[in-house]
């Protein structure tokens, strides 16, 4: 039977179980890998009493095995997050060894490291800093299958001081003095313990990096598909960046408003970035839909236009020639009256020319198109006759319908079809197998041209039905489809005046009013920064 445990022993090892318990369970939750690797480092040092500490982590460098000094923390010199650096992968440091041995190390005082082993002390910090290095801990973090992922490595345990019970975290090490009779060696049960808590920690990294490899695939993805959208439809390059650029702006502000309120912000960091996500594949559904949409810059496309400007031409022209038909057979007093009325309808005509390509125009608002059309529908021309003698009419029905819209170049059918690509969006991203905190992703899509008072499409969802964060999206993909100048169709609006266009959307219950508040609060940061 093996030595019995004192019960000072037994309380040490219960106090052990437990915190490595405790320990597992938070390195497990902590998924971003710079607050993991201080998390670590810090729980190391707590539990040690080191004064300061490092992590190396293996790594490949043009083929070679190497170690990256990855963080660092130094209480007595209030360092944290050394730049980080590479060094080989050999026995000749402490580092080194641990890492390709997987032994732990715990030396007492590493200026009296024997001759007859391969590793030795770097002096280097101590002679940069003023700094005293003594006693040492070197742990090797090893992964679920066994591999040497990294090594922690502590310096200076330091105990507590026998006449005020100070922490060993609350004693700063300044003077010679202090390190002598302040520092300790390494107490041998913190080497099971740390090899333990090193174990998770290389599982923990392992599950975070892996975590993170999946994200930037997504990210990837996500891209990918931007790029898609903007190959479809060129006339809206960068739209899907910069709402969502502008989306994590106004979640960010949003958090900061909470924050000098004394509130719990509105959004995490995950929140965020499905948030980003959102805003960033808002618009994908836009590949479904025909590019001729998108490049639609008049009410009419440029083929249309140009067969009714011929159809003016060939009208023109046939009453010019049947004028001249009708001259021939008139007496001299008869021509000038004939002229007279030559004149009227060709200038009737060149000023309808001219009325259909000023209604054209999407941008042109001070002319009402119904009114145009009928001033157009009842001009005093004769009719005229085509080749098959049928009548040529001066209008299509088609021409009609798309001259007839009042805003924007889009007409019914076309305006439907756009709107489809809500819908579509929204099928393709559910079918992708998002982790659990993206998956919102959605229905944030498919709510962001819904408007409060329910006017807004493809649901006509009203109020708190409509999601915080598609709001947001809806405000700032209004805000930069107004200030962008890449639209074929119109010219950017000014900044103040876009600004105002959203004002009088939220006041008219369309755009949420807190969020066109904080859009100014934005715009005017950005201004002055």
């Amino acid at each position: 039977m093996g030595a019995e445990l004192s019960y000072e022993e037994l309380l040490d090892a219960y106090h052990d179980q437990n915190l490595l318990i405790q320990i597992g369970q938070e390195l497990v939750r902590q998924q971003d890998i710079d607050l993991l690797l201080r998390n670590i480092l810090e729980i190391s040092q707590h539990i040690t009493g080191a004064d300061a500490g490092s992590i190396f982590l293996v790594d490949e460098n043009n083929g070679n095995s190497c170690l990256k000094f990855k963080y660092s923390i130094n209480q007595s010199l209030k360092t944290k997050n050394y730049e980080e650096f590479t060094m080989s992968r050999t026995t000749a440091s402490i580092a080194g060894y641990v890492s390709l041995t997987g032994k732990t190390l715990n030396i007492s005082e590493v200026y009296k490291i024997p001759q007859d082993v391969p590793y030795s002390f770097n002096n280097s910090f101590d002679a940069q800093t003023g700094y005293r290095t003594k006693s040492m801990l070197a742990v090797p973090m090893l992964d679920h299958t066994g591999t040497i992922v990294g090594v922690i490595q502590l310096i200076n345990s330091k105990e507590k001081d026998h006449e005020s019970c100070m922490d060993a975290e609350h004693i700063i090490l300044k003077s010679l003095d202090d390190f002598e009779s302040c520092v300790v060696p390494f107490k041998k049960r913190y080497e099971a313990l740390m090899e333990a808590i090193a174990s998770q920690a290389a599982v923990a990294l392992e599950n975070a990096q892996m975590i993170k490899r999946i994200q930037d695939q997504f990210e990837q993805f996500v891209l990918a598909a931007i790029e898609a959208v903007e190959q479809r439809d060129p006339a809206t390059s960068g739209h899907s960046y910069r709402v969502a650029m502008t989306a994590v702006k106004l979640a960010r502000l949003l958090n900061s408003e909470d924050e000098l309120s004394g509130k719990p912000p509105h959004f995490s960091e995950a929140q965020i970035k499905e948030l980003e996500y959102s805003a960033l594949l808002h618009d994908f559904g836009k590949v479904y839909i025909d590019p001729a949409i998108f490049l639609k810059e008049r009410k009419l496309y440029p083929e249309d236009f140009e067969k009714l400007q011929l159809r003016l031409k060939y009208l023109r022209r046939s009453l010019e020639l049947d004028f001249a038909l009708r001259e021939s057979h008139l007496q001299k007093d008869a021509v000038q009256r004939l002229n007279e009325e030559r004149d009227r309808t060709i200038k009737e005509i060149m000023e309808i020319s001219k009325l259909i390509e000023r209604i054209n125009m999407p941008t042109v608002t001070e002319i009402d198109p119904e009114d145009a059309i009928s001033r157009i529908l009842s001009a005093p021309l004769p009719p005229v006759q085509g080749i098959d003698n049928e009548a040529i009419p001066l209008l299509t029905q088609e021409e009609i319908e798309n001259l007839k819209i009042k805003r924007g170049s889009l007409n019914a059918k076309e305006r439907k079809e756009m709107e489809q690509h809500v819908v579509r969006s929204y099928e393709f991203v559910r079918r992708i197998p998002w982790p659990d905190e993206y998956r919102y992703i959605p229905e944030y899509i498919k709510v962001h041209h819904e408007m409060l008072d329910g006017s807004g499409y493809p649901e006509g969802l009203k109020g708190e039905a409509i999601p915080l964060q598609g709001r947001i999206i809806a405000v700032a993909d209004v805000y930069d489809a107004l200030t962008a100048a890449d639209r074929p169709y119109k010219k950017a609006v000014p900044i103040p005046k876009a600004l105002s266009i959203l004002d009088d959307e939220a006041s008219r219950g369309r755009l949420d009013s807190s969020l066109v508040k904080l859009m100014h609060l934005l715009v005017g940061e950005e201004k002055t920064a």
